[in-house]
């Protein structure tokens, strides 16, 4: 029997005994340079082109990774890869509408044909409405519907298929928002919220199926931020009135969610399953 110390030892990774130690501790710790390295991953974008999506490729990059970045912002991703282009990473574009299954599809085999293979996924992709509770219809919902959630679901699908013919395991990161759990996320977001809501319950509905897999799948959960897609979210006049009543939540810059987003890309997250980060500057706690 182990005598305190002895036991303290074990923490540590230390094997004082000559028996198989199955901690790794702090004794035979990677260094974090090792765990925060990409190199030789390639990862998927939804959403890339811009804003926070685009802040998430250039951190995969800057870490080693090769990117496709799945976007339908033609006029934003020219120049954001030219950007990143110019810094000598390794990164493509390829035009998805992530409502498309089928285009999801051929995003996923254009990446495994340009890069061989798939280990990151990180579901960006989004769009916005503001609408009063009367002027939701069937239309307007099935389109907020279609890109938050359906494109994470259908995405999520065909990339799993390749990670699992791979064998190595990989990391999936969905993106949700605070609007998907506050509980006075604003009087005119009813699709948003309710889609943004469904992204985390599907993440952790995803655990089972893929942490055998070796897969984690984990969800960021952003606060308002400063990108080209929030500033042209969609607005009727009356929703517009009601918003200029409402207290302003923080605005943070798109890059500080990228960070959290690159960490659960790294092994950094590897016993992590069904997380839920939160990055909104406190709004959440009444900031």
């Amino acid at each position: 029997m182990f005598t305190m110390h002895e036991g303290y030892q074990k923490l540590l990774g230390l094997d004082i005994t000559g028996m198989p130690n199955r901690i790794i501790g702090a004794a035979n710790a990677t260094p974090m340079k090792e765990l925060l390295d990409l190199t030789g991953k390639v990862a998927i974008v939804s959403g890339g082109a811009m804003g926070m999506g685009f802040c998430a490729a250039n951190r995969l990059c800057e870490a080693g990774a090769s990117v496709v970045v799945a976007d339908v912002a033609d006029e934003y991703a020219d120049k954001n890869l030219e950007f990143l282009k110019s810094k000598g990473y390794k990164v493509k574009y390829c035009k998805t509408d992530v409502s498309n299954v089928e285009q999801i599809k051929a995003a996923v085999d254009f990446t495994v044909e340009e890069f061989g293979g798939v280990d990151i996924l990180v579901n960006n992709a989004s769009v916005w409405s503001h609408r009063t509770l009367s002027e939701i219809s069937k239309e307007s919902l099935k389109e907020i519907v279609d890109v938050n959630l359906n494109g994470t679901l259908f995405f999520t699908q065909a990339v799993v298929d390749v990670m699992e013919k791979q064998g190595r395991g990989g990391k999936i990161i969905n993106v949700a928002s605070v609007a998907g759990l506050s509980e006075d996320p604003g009087p005119v977001m009813f699709e948003y919220v309710a889609s943004k809501s469904a992204v985390i319950a599907l993440t952790k509905s995803l655990v089972r199926a893929l942490q055998p897999l070796k897969i984690n799948v984990n969800c960021v959960i952003p606060g308002g931020m400063m990108t080209p897609g929030a500033m042209l979210t969609q607005a009727t006049e009356a929703a517009l009135e009601i918003r200029k009543t409402l207290k302003s939540p923080p605005i943070g810059d798109p890059d500080h969610v990228a960070r959290v987003v690159f960490m659960m890309a790294t092994q950094i997250s590897d016993y992590m399953h069904g997380a839920e980060i939160i990055a909104d500057g406190g709004a959440c706690c009444g900031i």
